[in-house]
């Protein structure tokens, strides 16, 4: 296989495995993946060198010639999404097994990124559903819940279509935080719910950064220490934001109520 037809490949490796950090897949996960779709393309499995944190993908072959190829990757997206992750899991297997052409994964990949959307439908019901139960579960009442629902449903719709999500997730989640704090309050003062803190309890389950946490843990305990640790940071850094958001909607609009 030539050096530039090589460089071809692992570029298109890293595009799968970029998709697959982006779709929330563990850090180990995509290192494991983009080391062994490089080894069934005839790469020096000794010389397969994968390093990968939350916001950057390295990678170092050996090439079958013997040159040795370097090629990093800047993460700036983030789209959790468990069934193009599930396809993505998919592929790398299909990909060792096959060993496909450059043009052939790249239709592949195409056709799973293409794939249409989940429907807004089901978002909004899935977050309705969610922070309603959770407001019940900690102590709210029915009508709680109901507030509760219906604030989800511009919260789901800001984290689905803002352009700020991608531009400053820290803005992003208190800029939402805040959104959701008030209107926590302007449904008591309404008169649609009984306690403004089993509401916003609800609401809060919508932010909080699950995913990120369950990744972080998964990441320290596959040895991925430094990884876990840069994703535990940010969870952490999340929730303080988050708190920070709801604490400046109750100083604003507390008294009120």
């Amino acid at each position: 296989m030539k050096e530039r037809n090589f460089h071809v490949i692992l570029q298109a490796i890293l595009d799968v495995g970029e998709e697959m950090m982006v779709a929330g897949a563990e850090i180990y996960r995509v290192e494991d993946s983009i080391e062994r779709m490089c080894n069934a393309y005839g790469a020096n499995p000794r010389r397969s060198n994968v390093f990968i944190i939350t916001s950057n993908i390295q990678v170092t072959i050996e090439a079958p010639d013997g040159s040795i190829i370097t090629q990093i990757r800047r993460i700036l997206r983030s789209d959790v999404n468990f069934d193009r992750l599930a396809r993505l899991n998919d592929l790398c297997r299909r990909i060792c097994a096959t060993t496909p052409d450059v043009e052939e994964l790249q239709d592949e990949l195409d056709k799973i990124m293409g794939r249409p959307d989940q429907k807004w439908s089901v978002k909004f019901l899935g977050g309705i559903l969610a922070a309603s139960f959770f407001a019940i579960f900690f102590g709210g009442s029915v009508i709680d819940a109901v507030a509760t629902g219906i604030i989800a449903v511009p919260i789901v719709l800001l984290q689905n279509k803002s352009r700020l999500k991608n531009d400053n997730k820290i803005v992003f989640t208190f800029y939402l935080s805040v959104i959701a704090g008030v209107l926590s309050h302007v449904m008591i003062m309404l008169g649609i719910g009984d306690s403004c803190d089993h509401i916003m309890i609800g609401c809060i389950m919508l932010l909080i950064p699950g995913i990120a946490l369950t990744n972080s843990a998964r990441d320290i305990l596959m040895g991925d220490t430094a990884s876990g640790l840069l994703r535990f940071a940010d969870s952490l850094i999340n929730a303080v934001v988050i708190a920070c958001g709801f604490a400046l909607s109750m100083v604003l609009l507390g008294g009120l109520i």
